[in-house]
């Protein structure tokens, strides 16, 4: 991973991490580790054709087609994770990139991880108005909003988006009051990427919700009284110290 802070300019906020690199990395290790037990599978069947076999001919061949059957549906299975992992890693590059054009006084960390916690975050940004956790979403359905859920195609996705950055907020508030770093608002966001929201910007149960067309507005349109410029150094001393394995 790239922790080396990046700005472009000295009029742009200061960037940490490298986005999209966990999906890129780790998907293709989640997509191809059922290939273990499958190639463990063909290493027996091969054990078996020896010229003392423990399974019959028969047997044999039946566990070999069988074995291409589980492959072949692998094969397609594996396919549609890796597309998803590579598309997530496209979103999170898209808001990466918007995200960098911050003004001067923000900071932002890319594909951080908390390793104490297990957890790791899309995006988190430091701002005067507060520190903002961003999960990204590339889905490319539609998305609608239904008694304080929300609904991709019309059903409920199979992990909630709400309760994932809930909890990816609530480690990172915890890790800042361990670091006894300054006591500020953190921010769950939820941005989904160039998935149109027919009401603009929205907010679910304490989650503000985006898309990367108004994602700016979240720090342009705050009413919170600014934070200064010791607390928000602090803040980003301590999470660049995270990003640098420290």
């Amino acid at each position: 991973m790239n922790n080396e802070p990046e700005q472009t300019s000295a009029h742009f906020a200061t960037v940490y991490g490298s986005p999209g690199q966990n999906p890129r990395t780790l998907g293709p290790l989640r997509v191809f580790w059922p290939l273990a037990p499958i190639c463990f599978v063909a290493g027996y069947l091969l054990r078996a054709a020896l010229p003392v076999p423990a399974l019959s001919a028969t047997q044999a061949g039946f566990l070999f087609l069988l074995l291409a059957i589980v492959l072949a549906l692998f094969i397609g299975w594996s396919a549609r994770r890796l597309r998803s992992f590579l598309k997530g890693a496209e979103g999170e590059e898209k808001v990466a990139r918007i995200l960098s054009f911050l003004s001067a006084n923000h900071t932002v960390f890319n594909d951080l991880e908390l390793e104490e916690q297990g957890a790791d975050f899309d995006h988190i940004v430091i701002a005067p108005t507060g520190i903002f956790v961003i999960e990204t979403k590339n889905w490319g359905g539609n998305i609608t909003f239904e008694n304080g859920q929300i609904l991709y195609n019309g059903q409920p996705p199979s992990r909630s988006p709400l309760k994932q950055v809930k909890e990816a907020t609530a480690h990172l508030a915890d890790h800042l009051t361990h670091a006894h770093c300054p006591d500020v608002p953190v921010h769950p966001v939820l941005c989904f990427v160039d998935n149109p929201l027919q009401d603009g910007l929205a907010n679910i149960g304490g989650v503000r919700i985006c898309t990367n067309s108004n994602l700016h507005e979240l720090f342009e349109n705050n009413i919170e009284t600014p934070l200064g410029a010791g607390v928000l150094a602090i803040i980003a001393k301590e999470l660049a110290r995270c990003s640098e394995g420290g």
